[in-house]
């Protein structure tokens, strides 16, 4: 949006509340006393991370007779952008809501016909903003006119302000995943494993030479010799028995 169709644009609102005003006066009683405020606050969050939103809320205390008010919103565009139809103003009246897109956001309401102007402590509009880049992100309120029921005006100027930081968006570290399965042992002085970090038994294995296996073969090969030499001193002894009966 151009700076001349943004300053028609305001003109118009202005127009619009002023001839508003205008009109209720001659449906009111007697004029009153130029509408007034004690004091103008603006209010946000002291700070968010890149991609949060930024809610600030403009509102007056100590209101008499705000039949109608226009006021302007700064913020920096290079740190924050202003969210499409959040703005939220008081309830009853017309209410209208500009960015320019170059940090400055025009907010206009106004009663209608005979209502009563807002009295007391008034909250005047809430805008929502989107957090875009890390800084110091200001707001202000640099200027606003009041108008009271009778069409009567008052003007403010550096009204408000606040400040919200920005900050990026911190990222956690990753963490190493937990091993899955058995560890393995640091080598030992030789280059081997050291025993129990495998998944197999470290229980040595009986081989078919060792153990009572191999005792079971020696003992039957023992009974097996014994066997023969008794077959072979039994054959020569009836030999020999033989050669004496055939000599007698």
């Amino acid at each position: 949006m151009t700076h001349s169709s943004s300053r028609r644009r305001l003109g118009r609102r202005a127009a619009l509340v002023g001839g508003l005003a205008v009109a209720a006066t001659a449906l009111t009683a007697p004029a009153h006393a130029a509408p007034s405020v004690s004091d103008v606050t603006l209010d946000g969050p002291s700070s968010v991370e890149v991609g949060a939103p930024v809610t600030v809320t403009v509102a007056a205390t100590g209101a008499v007779d705000l039949y109608a008010y226009d006021l302007a919103v700064s913020y920096d565009p290079d740190l924050v952008e202003l969210v499409a139809d959040s703005a939220v103003m008081p309830d009853g009246g017309f209410s209208d809501v500009a960015d320019d897109g170059a940090g400055t956001v025009a907010v206009a309401h106004t009663r209608l016909g005979t209502s009563p102007g807002l009295e007391g402590d008034v909250t005047l509009a809430t805008l929502t903003f989107t957090a875009v880049a890390d800084g110091d992100a200001p707001f202000a309120v640099p200027a606003a006119t009041l108008v009271g029921a009778d069409a009567a005006t008052a003007s403010l100027t550096d009204a408000a302000s606040a400040t919200t930081t920005v900050t990026a968006v911190t990222t956690a570290p990753p963490t190493d995943d937990p091993t899955d399965g058995a560890t393995s042992a640091p080598p030992t002085g030789d280059g081997t494993t050291a025993p129990g970090t495998d998944d197999a038994s470290d229980s040595p294995s009986t081989s078919a030479g060792s153990g009572s296996l191999a005792s079971t073969g020696a003992s039957v090969a023992w009974f097996a010799g014994a066997a023969l030499l008794a077959v072979v001193v039994g054959a020569g002894i009836l030999w020999a028995r033989r050669r004496a009966v055939a000599s007698r």
